[in-house]
């Protein structure tokens, strides 16, 4: 079952979920990335939603126009 796990980000407590299949290390990853959203002032839904298509596209080969593409690019690069 998926669990939600509160986090601050931009000085406000927020949940994310650690999906089922999401080992720890990959779930500790996909904080990371939103960390280095939360340094770029994204907003947190926003934010949440790119996690989200970063372990769709790096873990589950999903497909996305090419708009969140480079998104997904950029920060997977930071990673």
């Amino acid at each position: 079952m998926d669990e939600e796990v509160i986090i601050v980000y931009l000085d406000k407590s927020e949940k994310i979920t650690k999906f089922i299949s999401e080992s720890e290390t990959i779930f500790n990853k996909r904080i990371e990335l939103i960390r280095l959203m939360e340094k770029d002032n994204i907003l947190w839904k926003e934010a949440q939603k790119l996690s989200k298509i970063w372990y769709n596209i790096k873990f589950n080969g999903a497909k996305y126009n090419n708009e969140l593409y480079k998104k997904y690019l950029h920060y997977d690069k930071l990673l």
